[in-house]
């Protein structure tokens, strides 16, 4: 009698866990998972965001049976992308932007719609350094902690070389323009005059810099036989207004604008005729 009974508790604890893993195993279906960059946004404060969306699709079935969407890094327990100078460790929003909260490195978010929208911020405290940055994830679709589809997904956000000049303050008033074209007014021209300004350069990659005069001097405005030279310091290098300053300079990721200093020393103006003289002094920038 005891032996019957024991069997048949056997088999009924059987027959339930098979029941049991036919519904786990009957939930199934397709599972899209992509990245459209021409939807990514970018946002310039403090320092700057950048949003890269993450779109998650599911079949009807997947809808009908699952209720969790998992988002992890494949190889970190952290969402890390891989840069050319530095890792840069994302957070994952939703839809509205709120954060999704993480535990054990796991992002997990209700599966409500066919289509889930999410985004992977990436931040840094000025331009993001030039190049390109590289995630993996692994996106799964969950029934009661149970995953049922997965996907490995590779994330891309490419960083355009870029770079701003800008006056420093002390200029603001003394030189007039912006957005890269300023005028100098010297006033009266007067033989070894100084004028002093300064620029403000910001980059997200090393570049080159090219200073060159237009005229190779102050060129009268109706005769233009007539010239005054005039140098030019520039980050501790003299040239005269017939020279060109050639110098290259090496991105560091902890610089976020990078000061240089002018210095206008003015030639002799003896017996030179009567007028206005102007000249063009380029400073070109060129990232790299």
């Amino acid at each position: 009698m005891k032996l019957r009974i024991l069997v048949l508790m056997i088999l009924t604890y059987t027959m339930l866990t098979m029941q049991a893993y036919a519904n786990w195993n009957s939930c199934y279906g397709n599972l899209w998972v992509t990245s459209n960059s021409t939807d990514i946004i970018t946002e310039h404060n403090n320092r700057v965001t950048v949003y890269l969306p993450l779109k998650v699709q599911v079949s009807d079935q997947l809808l009908n049976c699952a209720d969790e969407i998992w988002v992890e890094d494949v190889y970190y327990y952290s969402m890390v992308f891989e840069g050319p100078t530095q890792d840069k460790y994302a957070k994952l929003y939703d839809s509205q932007f709120k954060k999704i909260k993480v535990r054990n490195g796991i992002w997990k978010s209700p599966l409500n719609e066919r289509t889930t929208q999410m985004w992977v911020r990436l931040r840094h405290y000025s331009l993001f350094p030039a190049g390109e940055y590289n995630g993996a994830i692994r996106v799964s679709i969950v029934k009661n902690n149970q995953i049922v589809e997965e996907q490995y997904f590779d994330m891309t956000y490419y960083s355009e070389p870029q770079v701003s000049i800008s006056l420093d303050n002390n200029s603001k008033g003394k030189v007039a323009g912006s957005n890269g074209h300023y005028q100098v007014n010297l006033g009266e021209l007067k033989s070894n005059m100084r004028f002093y300004w300064g620029v403000k350069i910001l980059s997200n990659s090393s570049y080159d810099i090219v200073l060159d005069s237009e005229f190779n001097g102050l060129r009268h405005e109706t005769n233009a036989g007539a010239l005054i030279n005039y140098s030019v310091s520039f980050d501790n290098v003299k040239m005269s207004s017939s020279e060109q300053i050639y110098r290259s300079y090496n991105f560091y990721p902890g610089v976020k604008n990078k000061w240089y200093g002018f210095e206008f020393i003015l030639g002799n103006v003896e017996l030179m005729p009567a007028g206005y003289y102007r000249d063009n002094l380029s400073l070109t920038v060129y990232p790299r």
